[in-house]
C-alpha cells in the first residue's frame, strides 16, 4: 500500500506515528487521541504475550522488499510537508524493536540512524532490552528530540521470571537507565502492568524510591482499568492466568498501582506528570496531497 493511501487525512498539531520493527519489515501508523487523553495509556509498550494490537487511524505493512527505503520515503514526506517537526513518533509500541530474539535488532537500529536525517519534534524509543545503549551514540545527536522509555514491571527479579520469563532481568535494565542519563538521555519508566514486587503495602515506597532513583518520568497502569472490554482481552493473558494461580489477586485489581502510585506522589509527583515537550512547536500544519 503506497503513502498516500495511509498518509492522505488531515493531520492536527502535534500528529502521532506509530514505528513498530518485525522479522518481516516494520508498521507505520498514524493515530489522532481525544483532546486531554494521556498518550501512554495508548502508545505503552505492550506485554509480549498481549493479544491486543494498537488501533491505529491508518496502519499500513512495509515488508521485507525494503522497508528501510519505505520508512525514509515516508518521513521525507511528513519533512517535505512540514509536519515532522511538529509530530511525535513512538518506535516501539506493539514489539519491543531491541529484543534480539525478535530477528530485528539490526533493522531497528538503522531505523534509528534514519531519524537522524528526518527528525521528528520528539522521538520516543519504547523497549525493555539492555541492548538499547548500543544507540546510544545516536540518541545523543538526537538530543533534547529523543526518550527512552525502558519498561520495567516491577524490580522484584523472581516475580519477573515468573510472569514475563525470557525478559531482561531488572537489574539490568535499571542499569540501563542509569547510563541513559550519564549521558544526557531523558529516561521514563513504564511500570504497565504493576506486577508484584513483594508486599504490596510496606513494598511500595521501597520500589518508589528505585523508580525514582532511575528515572526522570514514571507512568504507572494496573493490568486492567476493570472494563468488562478489558477484563475480556486478559481473560486469557499467560500472565493474568499467573497471577490468579498465584492467587496475586490484588494485582488483578483496578487499584493495584495506588500503593506504587502514593508512594511516589510523597517522594516526587513530578515524575508522575506527563513530560512537557518543548521540542514540539504549535503551527498550524497542512492537509496532505492527495
Amino acid at each position: 500500500m503506497e503513502g498516500k493511501a495511509a498518509l492522505g487525512t488531515r493531520i492536527n498539531s502535534h500528529a502521532t506515528f506509530t514505528v513498530d520493527s518485525f522479522a518481516n519489515g516494520i508498521a507505520f501508523g498514524q493515530h489522532r487521541l481525544e483532546e486531554g487523553a494521556d498518550p501512554r495509556d495508548f502508545y505503552s509498550l505492550r506485554m509480549q504475550d498481549e493479544p491486543e494490537m494498537i488501533r491505529l487511524r491508518s496502519r499500513y505493512a512495509l515488508h521485507k522488499e525494503n522497508p528501510f527505503h519505505r520508512l525514509e520515503r515516508n518521513l521525507m514526506r511528513l519533512s517535505r510537508l512540514g509536519v515532522l517537526r511538529s509530530s511525535t513518533i513512538y518506535f516501539g509500541v506493539t514489539t519491543d524493536p531491541f529484543l534480539p530474539f525478535e530477528g530485528k535488532f539490526d533493522a531497528s537500529i538503522k531505523f534509528l540512524e534514519l531519524f537522524q536525517k528526518y527528525t521528528p519534534g520528539q522521538l520516543i524509543v519504547q523497549t525493555r532490552s539492555p541492548l538499547i545503549v548500543v544507540a546510544m551514540p545516536v540518541l545523543r545527536r538526537l538530543g533534547k528530540h529523543a526518550t527512552v522509555t525502558l519498561g520495567l514491571e516491577t524490580d522484584d527479579e523472581q516475580a519477573l521470571q515468573r510472569y514475563t520469563p525470557g525478559l531482561p532481568r531488572a537489574s539490568e535494565r535499571l542499569r540501563t537507565a542509569t547510563a541513559l542519563r550519564r549521558f544526557g538521555v531523558e529516561v521514563n519508566l513504564q511500570v504497565s502492568p504493576v506486577l508484584p514486587y513483594g508486599d504490596w503495602k510496606k513494598d511500595a515506597c521501597r520500589f518508589a524510591q528505585t523508580l525514582v532513583q532511575h528515572a526522570d518520568h514514571i507512568f504507572l497502569r494496573s493490568i486492567t482499568d476493570g472494563s468488562e472490554r478489558r477484563e475480556r482481552r486478559i481473560k486469557s493473558s499467560p500472565v493474568v492466568q499467573r497471577l490468579a494461580a498465584d492467587r496475586q489477586y490484588f494485582y488483578l485489581r483496578p487499584d493495584s498501582a495506588l500503593p506504587l502510585t502514593k508512594a511516589i506522589e510523597m517522594l516526587a509527583p513530578e515524575k508522575l506528570k506527563l513530560p512537557a515537550r518543548t521540542s514540539l512547536t504549535e503551527k498550524q500544519l497542512k492537509m496532505f496531497a492527495a
